[in-house]
């Protein structure tokens, strides 16, 4: 079943300077119109790819919160569970379960810190370097599937714009109090 949306037609679409309720916005504030919203855009094109990420990745077993565990610590290695969950973008009780999986089918190795015991590092076993090695091309595709049709330096942009957005985020986190913060994720 698709789940694509639709643009709205015109006879769909609420007119300029009204409320949801139809009336003149009063508080100056600009009309919402969900199309417009950037991160609507971001939340369709995330949920595409996770669903044709699963399809690339069902085979082994494995679902977008392990790629992206696999992903990072490829990249990035003897991670702190801390870090490791900024850098995913999953929260600490998913990331548990995931890294448990992962530690179960030998892909991930839980090593001690030598500078704090009370920290755990997470690194990526041989086996679990050979299973990046073995997917990571059929993950390149579903990401290039995304891009086909745009110019270098429109990726570019759009790399640029997103990583200006997370630092504007990060910027301004001591000033909102309650909504959590996570670093940019590999996804």
């Amino acid at each position: 079943m698709s789940r694509r949306v639709q643009p709205l037609s015109s006879r769909d679409r609420r007119p300029s300077g009204t409320s949801e309720a139809g009336t003149a916005a009063s508080d100056g504030a600009p009309d919402f119109v969900l199309e417009q919203h950037l991160f609507f855009w971001f939340t369709q094109l995330l949920d595409r790819r996770d669903r044709q990420l699963a399809a690339a990745l069902k085979a082994d077993g494995l679902r977008a919160p392990e790629w992206r565990t696999l992903a990072t610590l490829h990249s990035r290695h003897r991670l702190s569970m801390s870090a490791l969950a900024d850098l995913t973008s999953i929260d600490r009780t998913t990331l548990t379960r995931v890294v448990e999986r992962m530690v179960k089918a030998g892909w991930v190795t839980r090593l001690g810190d030598a500078s704090d015991a009370r920290v755990t590092r997470l690194t990526l076993t041989g086996s679990g370097e050979r299973l990046f090695a073995r997917i990571w091309p059929r993950v390149r595709q579903v990401n290039e599937r995304a891009t086909a049709n745009l110019p270098e330096p429109a990726i570019g942009l759009v790399r640029w714009a997103v990583q200006e957005m997370c630092r504007n985020f990060d910027a301004r986190k001591s000033e909102v109090q309650g909504i959590p913060t996570a670093g940019a994720g590999v996804a």
